[in-house]
């Protein structure tokens, strides 16, 4: 099936764009194992109903596929879901749900998770009202978002000055590099018991999946960071230090929090 690209004004990285597949995929590489791993803690297996909420690439919901069909359910919807055309043929099921603007499926579902979405809505609590609303009662809702968390002015070298215009880029169109430092509050105000979060920094090598995911995002992100006063050779600098084996960088934050209903239990 071929997709049409929809005009998404709520999200700062569309996903129309070209090469956005492989940098998609390449995300899906760089975060999986942790997602995959937390996922695990949590529970997740035969049996239960899914929701991935933004599915992107849909990397994670292939995995829950596998984890929890044929008896399960597993939705993936996103605005643009032209990368989750495989998904069906898996088991699972592909919804265009646009999460600022649709209605969700509310009280069906044992896991809701995002990653990587909330933070770049700029109508990003009221996606999560909504997600929250998705959840069966006893239901997990496992999110993951980035957050600067203090490391943004210390991030060296080129690699960390276009990732500090880049962060305003993001911030101009809507999104937010400190929401997801509250999540916990956030998820208790909202009714969800046994809340639990972390927080990690993760560290990778240049020319790993992680490195080659952030090239793609400068490549993409190139024109606004030009604009945002980001000189082409230190661009082109923070490519290099990204492409060099030998150097490690460390990318910002990834705050992971979940909790569950536990209303009518």
């Amino acid at each position: 099936m071929t997709w049409s690209a929809p005009n998404d004004p709520y999200y700062t990285l569309p996903n129309e764009w070209d090469f956005a597949d492989e940098r998609l995929a390449l995300l899906g590489a760089a975060y999986d194992p942790a997602s995959i791993a937390l996922a695990k803690r949590l529970g997740v297996q035969a049996k239960w109903r899914c929701l991935e909420a933004g599915a992107g690439g849909g990397s994670f919901a292939r995995w829950l596929c596998e984890a929890v069909l044929p008896d399960g359910r597993v939705l993936a919807v996103d605005a643009d879901p032209r990368h989750l055309a495989d998904i069906p043929g898996r088991g699972g099921e592909i919804a265009r749900i646009d999460l600022v603007a649709d209605d969700l499926p509310e009280g069906e579902f044992d896991f809701v998770h995002t990653r990587f979405v909330l933070l770049h809505i700029a109508d990003r609590d009221a996606v999560l009202r909504r997600l929250t609303r998705a959840l069966a009662p006893g239901g997990v809702l496992m999110l993951e978002e980035g957050d600067g968390l203090g490391v943004l002015d210390v991030m060296p070298g080129p690699f960390g000055e276009v990732w500090r215009a880049f962060a305003r880029s993001t911030e101009f169109a809507g999104a937010s590099q400190s929401w997801a430092r509250n999540l916990p509050a956030q998820l208790k105000t909202l009714g969800l018991g046994d809340v639990h979060a972390e927080a990690d920094i993760p560290m990778f090598r240049g020319g790993s999946p992680m490195a080659r995911m952030w090239n793609l995002t400068w490549v993409q992100a190139h024109d606004t960071l030009a604009a945002l006063g980001v000189r082409p050779e230190v661009i082109t600098a923070a490519q290099a230090e990204l492409a060099d084996e030998h150097r490690w960088h460390y990318a910002p934050p990834t705050v992971r929090a979940w909790a569950r209903r536990i209303d009518l239990l």
